[in-house]
């Protein structure tokens, strides 16, 4: 369903917007078949609420004072029934947190995901990697490792609100590399580090990173406490041409890409990234939180009614497969600022971490940011 990058540069971006349009109305189709039979496909554990670092946009407004941590028990035996009821080789394991390397069985939660046939990755800080730790890491049977280099050095420790940070992330970059474990990038975009744009991505293709992933900072967690950080329609269009332009660079030989927030409009659809916007929140994602709450993604508003289960004293597959209601139908039918959108067929209200469920609307809108030249 999605078109070659050289075609793309080849020819543009906006002779596709018809073909990009029946694209996404196909998957579109397919996402309202996924709220009848809802295929699991990442299944994210947050080990613990606890982090080292005090970071401006944390979702999750993890604290280093925090201590809820997610029993190795309670992980062990959903991943034994999600391996005996589903395909383990079709269910990446996403092991986060705060930081989830301070969980004191982190290692044996990669391992026990690995030898039952799971992918499995993390998403860390990366200042508690040092060479004993990558190859723990190794030897469990880790596949991947997002590391999040937010900048440069100062503006990456002045966002991370912890000096020595970035040295201590790069450090734990290089322990990767040298038992052969290449962790990608993670770059967290907002006011204070746009114009370094260039500057780290410079930075990270000289670092050698596989992979660079951009993504914009959102107004959920601690973050709502920074919105004079969040870009403006203008820079949040500079950001997207300009991972437009490092995605087509003949020159460039490292993946670049965006996150899977966000429909970008059909101006960007398929341009920033190697698939159409789909948010498979509840339909083909799920999570478990630190004090074992069953929820859909981790990113997504705290609330009570927005819970599913806990894993503590719940079946995980039964819960996956009768409740989530709430994420298996049109948001966007009661929402009065949808209503009149040409796009909620295919947005269908856009990321669910982004959705404010009390005023039926997203708190982020990219069409209305920035408009579709497509069009």
């Amino acid at each position: 369903m999605g078109e070659s990058k050289g075609l793309n540069k080849k020819v543009g971006k906006k002779m596709y917007h018809p073909i990009k349009e029946k694209n996404m109305q196909a998957l579109a189709a397919y996402q309202r078949q996924l709220w009848k039979n809802p295929k699991l496909t990442f299944l994210f554990f947050e080990l613990t609420d606890r982090c080292n670092l005090n970071c401006m946009h944390c979702g999750s407004s993890c604290l280093n004072t925090n201590a809820t941590y997610l029993d190795f028990e309670v992980i062990s035996r959903t991943l034994k029934e999600v391996s005996e009821r589903y395909d383990p080789k079709q269910i990446m394991i996403c092991v986060t947190g705060g930081e989830p390397m301070l969980h004191p069985d982190f290692i044996k939660v990669i391992a026990a995901s690995h030898d039952l046939g799971f992918p499995v990755g993390i998403t860390t800080n990366g200042t508690l990697i040092d060479d004993e730790m990558a190859e723990n890491l190794k030897k469990a049977g880790l596949d991947t490792v997002a590391i999040s280099i937010d900048g440069l050095e100062e503006a990456h420790d002045a966002f991370r609100r912890s000096p020595g940070a970035f040295r201590k992330a790069m450090q734990g970059v290089k322990a990767l590399k040298r038992v052969g474990i290449e962790p990608q990038a993670l770059t967290v975009i907002h006011k204070n580090n746009f114009d370094q744009l260039e500057d780290i991505y410079n930075f990270v293709k000289a670092e050698d990173f596989y992979s660079w992933r951009v993504v914009n900072m959102d107004p959920i967690g601690r973050a709502k406490e920074h919105e004079d950080l969040l870009l403006d329609g203008e820079q949040l269009r500079g950001l997207y041409d300009f991972i437009h332009e490092k995605r087509f660079d003949p020159d460039n030989d490292m993946d670049v890409t965006y996150g899977c927030s966000h429909f970008v409009t059909y101006e960007y659809e398929n341009e920033l990234r190697d698939y159409y916007f789909q948010c498979g929140a509840g339909t083909k994602i799920a999570s478990i939180r630190a004090n074992g709450d069953i929820v859909a993604c981790l990113d997504i508003e705290r609330r009570p009614d927005l819970v599913q289960g806990n894993a503590y004293k719940d079946s995980f597959c039964d819960v996956w497969e009768n409740r989530f209601d709430r994420f298996r139908s049109d948001r966007t039918a009661e929402s009065a600022v949808c209503k009149d959108c040409p796009h909620k067929g295919v947005c269908m209200g856009d990321s669910a971490h982004t959705w404010d469920y009390d005023a039926s609307e997203p708190l982020y809108c990219v069409l209305k940011m920035i408009g579709d030249r497509a069009e």
